[in-house]
């Protein structure tokens, strides 16, 4: 009976955060705002960690009032313009709701703003963003599309021969979890061999079972909550067993094995599998560079540098958009076709419109507002070395006080940007010429 129905107990947790629940679906939804000319979009992001020598204050609420005191005199925006007043409307606004009390568990705070368009979202974070402020005829969402790919959701499955845990981190904060106790059967006995080898035979026969309970309610919960990152935890052997009964797609998800104590709460956990999570996506951008550099040239899978790459995304071919997180590039659109250039505004429309509907624009934010547009994957890749004892800062790199990552140099060579494609237009050439 046992070893047919092992477990006794399964329990669902949801834990209320303050975070936001699915960013992804919320920069899908700001990538697809009408444009606006006359009065731009404000796009402000907040490091929303405490003082460390005064917890009750923020030094990105100082960041927040020398922007608000200097922005218009530095930017030289006129009073009195459709700019200006929507500009002023969104400071005060944003004023008022950093003055109000925020969750303390917020680490992070992304607002993007524009009055004249009657638009006002405020997007609550575990993790911390930079401090910037960037305005533009459209959202500037690359520095949420990287943390969106780099602290996606990821699961943890803490386990041993009686009891496993399944938790969800998403942020740096358990959301929810799935608790599974085995049953006490069989019961010990102290008669005899042959006593004892059915005992041994039963507890095997229970163990194994429960294993694969485990792993079936395992793979069920990462599919309906969509997690594609799993760590398995506790001691080598469970964990050896488990991964083995886990279904072949299931195991191709699992980014890491780690021994835990099944006590661990959930700061510990986080602490021990956060950086295998984040190795494996290091790993992922190594991956996809890779094959973005074997599938570059004529006919092939994959486009590389800013031209190419921009074209593939007007044509809707971009099935995954790869660049440094330090890419930068000027570039112009005209938002009533919609066309887009690389580089500074042309005299003429490329296209016979109106030169005057041209404007400029930061290409990089528009290369990821036009991924999110067409649902192509992005990947931002980390160029920065994680900076450890033996890995200081030094002058060695080319003036950069940073090591650079491998992914990094390698996509550097192929202009720091590139997209692997959907499909490609002939044998001989991948995109349209544009």
């Amino acid at each position: 009976m046992a070893a047919i129905d092992p477990v006794e107990l399964i329990e669902e947790h949801h834990f209320s955060t303050p975070f936001v629940d699915d960013l992804e679906a919320v920069l899908k939804r700001l990538a697809n705002l009408t444009p606006s000319m006359s009065a731009p979009y404000l796009t402000m992001t907040l490091d929303w960690q405490p003082d460390g020598s005064n917890p009750k204050q923020r030094a990105s609420q100082v960041f927040f009032n020398q922007q608000r005191g200097d922005f218009f005199s530095d930017r030289n925006i006129k009073p009195h313009t459709p700019e200006h007043d929507s500009l002023s409307a969104d400071f005060e606004r944003i004023a008022t709701f950093l003055d109000d009390q925020i969750d303390p568990a917020v680490q992070g705070i992304a607002i993007i703003a524009c009055s004249a368009r009657r638009v006002f979202e405020t997007i609550l974070l575990g993790m911390p963003l930079p401090n910037r402020i960037v305005t533009g005829p459209t959202p500037a969402l690359r520095v949420l599309a990287k943390l969106a790919e780099d602290e996606a959701p990821y699961a943890v499955l803490l386990v041993d021969q009686q009891q496993a845990t399944l938790s969800i981190i998403d942020q740096a904060a358990r959301n929810q979890s799935l608790e599974l106790r085995s049953t006490g059967y069989p019961r010990k006995q102290m008669q005899g061999g042959w006593s004892q080898r059915r005992y041994q035979m039963r507890a095997d026969e229970r163990v194994e079972a429960f294993v694969r309970t485990v792993a079936e309610e395992t793979g069920r919960a990462l599919q309906e909550a969509n997690i594609s990152s799993l760590v398995l935890a506790g001691n080598e052997q469970i964990t050896t067993t488990l991964r083995d009964a886990l279904h072949p797609t299931m195991q191709d998800r699992i980014v890491g094995m780690t021994r835990m104590d099944l006590n661990a709460n959930e700061r510990e956990i986080i602490a021990a599998t956060l950086p295998i999570v984040e190795q494996a996506e290091r790993e992922r951008e190594t991956v996809v560079v890779g094959r973005i550099q074997n599938g570059a040239g004529p006919g092939g899978g994959a486009v590389i540098g800013p031209v190419e790459t921009l074209t593939a995304l007007q044509a809707g071919q971009v099935i995954t958009l790869v660049m440094n997180d330090d890419f930068s590039m000027p570039g112009w659109a005209d938002y009533s076709f919609p066309v887009y250039g690389v580089g500074d505004l042309p005299a003429d429309h490329p296209t016979g419109g109106d030169p005057g509907s041209i404007v400029p624009i930061d290409l990089e934010e528009e290369m990821v507002r036009l991924a999110f547009q067409f649902d192509a994957d992005i990947e931002i890749v980390r160029t920065a070395e994680p900076i450890t004892a033996g890995t200081m800062p030094n002058d060695a790199t080319g003036g950069s006080l940073y090591p650079r990552v491998h992914a990094a140099t390698a996509l550097d060579e192929l202009g720091g940007i590139g997209a692997l494609l959907r499909f490609v237009l002939a044998d001989d050439h991948s995109t349209a010429d544009l």
